[in-house]
Formats: structure tokens, C-alpha cells, sequence
């Protein structure tokens, strides 16, 4: 029997039902139609790292230990990065593995620096230097359309139809892999870049409709050699509209629970190096060059300070301040404060919820503590507060010198465009095999690690947040 697990990151039903009831996505009709199948709810915040280890290990972040990218690291003071290496908890597929099943898992986020399988693991967005692929020989006979990251980003350099035909080949690389690796007992295979054209051509119905449609291409692929097996479809998160983005550190500072230095400036930015790229016209000299070469050059150039959005380490005093916030909602009391922290999160609180946007509607719709929505061994680690917008709103925690990204002059996004899809409680899924009956279900992504381990007769471990769906 085989199992794969077919994960679009930040996919969502509303956009797609429409097309299978015009008949043009019929990988994604199949789940729809005949298996079971409904919006998936993911972690809180609906964030791409809780949400994918919450899927692999059935687990809540209370129990990972890891609510976001990056923690803040007090005693250093800095934002410190997560990777693979920071979450606690086992992935479904190394239960598996005692069990003598084998598992090809392609392209996850949060995999990075890759542990050791049972199979092959091609690790997912972040990455760092150094191998990243277990085991480690096979990284030679990845060929050349895979690139490491997403090098095919939307920005105003490129016409977004052209940046689509090289999303397009990056999707399917990750479908070919999913093939050349078909002989693992379990194959899963995500497709990262389905959220970045979420996110950046929400609003542009032609490419969302291309983007769309090489996922259903790829997804017809993985349900026509596996006739015989199951087939799972998910989401980490779910996207819809954004209607705008909002600094959080910026409101804090204005209203007196953070204290600013003064910015450092640097000249060479990475604003001005790809406008000075652009106007020489090497940009589509870069896009010639091998992609080996074209993600060097990319990753050079994120390594490079920003002009609008601004770090955290050098900004800001960290002794003084007293509430520090991440993205998505999450809001940190720092600890030598903790004598007056409940008095901190009240005023917060009140603070998030009377904050309006522009046109003055709530940007917040709820506001808890992390205790209250979290459970599990890493509490201590969990955000002191935790803000639910209305979701046509997105936090950020860089700083820009603004509080919201609308009033940020357009000559200071340079190469990037604006974005206007974020990121949303509801997910997709979809399971087809045999016996399975079409049913509308809403499961949690903490179903699905017990729901894999159970179609392979495999013992659930008792400490997993989800129930098996069948």
C-alpha cells in the first residue's frame, strides 16, 4: 500500500471551487467530488512553520515549542531564526520507519538542516549553508530545474506573466521528484510556491488561474500512479485578500511599550542594487544564468539591508523596552518586566483591541493570552499575548518607519510589489482511496499525522493532538 501526500502551501477551496465546477481543475475535482474532503484548520497563527510540523508530528506549538520563524532571544537580544533543529516532537513518518516503511518526503519547510530517514529528504524553505538533502549523495542526482529555493519571485523588474512560466517549471520539478522517488512506501511532495503567488497576484485572476492549474496538473500525476493507493491533499494555511499591512513595532513604539534607537543607514541596499541592476539591464541577463548561479545572486542579495523594512537588533533598546512584537499577532512582555506583566498584557490588549485601521475598522477581532490557546511542555516559549485579526490585515514586525504599509511611498518598495493576499485559518483537504466515500468533513492538521499512521496500521503515540479521520 502507498500513501501520498500531495502538500500546496497556502491553498484554499474558495478560489478553486469555482473552476471545478467549470471543469477545468480536475485533480483538485477528484477531492472534491469523491473523497473525503473540506477547509483544513491550521495552527494559530496560520503561519507556514508551526503549520507544517503540526501536520507531520499530529502536535500543537505548545508541544513543537516554535509559534514562529524566529524567537526572540532576550538574553542576546536579537530575533534568532528556527530551523528543524528547534522543534521538539517526532514527525509521523519516523514512527514509520520502525515499522520498516519507507518515505520520500520533498521540498518541506521546516526540514532544514535534514535529520536522518528511513528514505530521502530533500529539505524545504528555509535553508542555510551546508548539505541539504538526506542522504547526502543524493543531492548529486538532483537535477538542474530543481532549485534549491523559489528563484522565480514576483517583482515590478519582471512582467508577472514571464516570472509564472518559471513557477510553473518549479512546480513541476517537484511533481517529477515525487516520481524519480516513487518507489518509498510514503511520498510527500509540497509545492511552496502556490503561497507566494497567493500572496503577491491574489488580485490577478490569469495567474492565479495558471498557478492553479500546474498544481492540478501535478496533482492529476500523483492520483494516476497511485490508483491503487491513498492520496492525501492539504494546506499548512490557508489565503485570501489583504486589504492592508500594519508594523506592529511601529504602533508599540508610538504608543510607548518599545523604545526606538536611531536608524542606522546603510548605502548599499538591496533596493538600490536591484534598480541599479535594472536600469543596466542585468536583470535579464541574470535570469540567463544557470539556476545554481541565479539563487547565489539571490540570496546575496536578501542577505542585504533593506531601505523599508529595517531589523530589530540595532533599532531598538532593548532594556527599555517593554513589549516586543513577531508577525502574525504575536506579542512577547520582555522579562525584566515581569513584576509588572499583568498590568502590560491588560494595557496591550486594550491597546490591540482599539486599534483601527484607516478607514476605521477593528484591526483586531480577538486577543488572548498564549496560555489560553497553547498547551504542552513549551509554554514558557509561547507568546505572552496573541492578537487574531480581521484578516484583511496582516502584522509585520520589521520596522519601516511607518505604521502602515499603504502610507509607505512607492519608490521605497523598489523591486517588490505590494502585497495583497495574507494568509487564513482554513486550509484545503481532500483524501481519496479505496473505501473511501464522498463526505464534507472540517478536520484539524493535527488529524493527519494519526490519520497516515492508521492507514499503516502503525501505533498512534497517545501525546498527539488529532484523531485519525477514518
Amino acid at each position: 500500500m502507498k500513501v501520498v501526500v500531495i502538500g500546496i502551501d497556502g491553498a484554499t477551496w474558495d478560489p478553486v471551487i469555482p473552476y471545478i465546477q467549470k471543469g477545468l481543475l480536475p485533480g483538485y475535482g477528484k477531492f472534491w467530488n469523491e473523497g473525503l474532503h473540506g477547509p483544513l484548520l491550521t495552527t494559530i497563527p496560520y503561519l507556514t512553520q508551526p503549520g507544517w510540523k503540526a501536520y507531520s508530528t499530529g502536535k500543537n506549538p505548545g508541544k513543537l515549542g516554535v509559534f514562529y520563524w524566529s524567537r526572540i532571544d532576550w538574553a542576546n537580544m536579537k530575533v534568532a531564526h528556527i530551523n528543524s533543529l528547534g522543534f521538539h516532537g517526532t514527525d509521523y513518518w519516523d514512527f514509520l520507519a520502525e515499522d520498516g516503511y519507507t518515505a520520500a518526503v520533498i521540498d518541506m519547510p521546516s526540514t532544514y538542516p535534514p535529520k536522518k530517514i528511513n528514505g530521502v529528504l530533500i529539505t524545504g524553505h528555509p535553508h542555510g549553508e551546508g548539505d541539504w538533502v538526506y542522504p547526502k549523495e543524493f543531492q548529486d542526482r538532483i537535477p538542474p530545474n530543481y532549485s534549491k529555493e523559489g528563484i522565480h519571485l514576483f517583482t515590478k523588474n519582471e512582467d508577472p506573466e514571464v516570472t509564472m512560466n518559471g513557477i510553473e517549471e518549479e512546480i513541476r520539478s517537484r511533481f517529477d521528484m515525487a516520481e524519480t522517488l516513487w518507489e518509498h512506501d510514503l511520498v510527500h511532495v509540497s509545492i511552496l510556491m502556490n503561497d507566494h503567488v497567493s500572496h503577491f497576484m491574489w488580485n490577478n485572476e490569469q495567474i492565479m488561474l495558471r498557478n492553479l492549474k500546474a498544481n492540478d496538473e501535478g496533482i492529476q500525476r500523483m492520483i494516476r500512479k497511485n490508483k491503487d493507493g491513498y492520496t492525501i491533499l492539504m494546506s499548512d494555511h490557508g489565503n485570501g485578500p489583504l486589504e492592508d499591512e500594519f508594523y506592529a513595532n511601529e504602533l508599540l513604539a508610538k504608543e510607548g511599550l518599545l523604545v526606538l534607537r536611531e536608524r542606522k543607514k546603510s548605502h548599499l541596499t538591496k533596493e538600490r542594487v536591484v534598480n541599479a541592476g535594472t536600469k543596466l539591464g542585468l536583470y535579464k541577463v541574470a535570469r540567463s544564468l544557470p539556476i545554481s548561479v541565479q539563487n547565489r545572486i539571490l540570496k546575496r542579495i536578501q542577505s542585504m539591508d533593506s531601505e523599508m523594512e529595517i531589523s530589530l537588533e540595532e533599532s531598538i533598546d532593548w532594556k527599555r523596552s517593554k513589549v516586543i512584537a513577531l508577525d502574525e499577532g504575536l506579542f512577547y512582555v520582555n522579562p525584566l518586566y515581569n513584576e509588572e506583566k499583568e498590568e502590560l498584557e491588560n494595557e496591550l490588549t486594550k491597546i490591540l483591541l482599539n486599534f483601527k485601521s484607516k478607514n476605521g475598522k477593528n484591526v483586531f477581532k480577538n486577543v488572548f493570552k498564549g496560555r489560553e490557546i497553547y498547551w504542552g511542555d513549551h509554554l514558557d516559549d509561547a507568546p505572552d499575548i496573541v492578537g487574531i485579526t480581521n484578516e484583511i490585515y496582516h502584522q509585520r514586525f520589521s520596522l519601516s518607519g511607518y505604521i502602515w504599509a499603504s502610507d509607505i511611498p512607492e519608490e521605497k518598495y523598489a523591486y517588490r510589489t505590494r502585497q495583497v493576499g495574507q494568509h487564513r485559518l482554513k486550509g484545503i483537504f481532500g483524501l481519496i482511496g479505496p473505501g473511501v466515500q464522498p463526505k464534507m468533513i472540517s478536520p484539524s492538521i493535527y488529524d493527519l499525522a494519526p490519520t497516515i499512521l492508521k492507514l499503516y496500521g502503525t501505533k498512534i503515540p497517545e501525546d498527539i493532538d488529532g484523531k485519525p479521520l477514518i
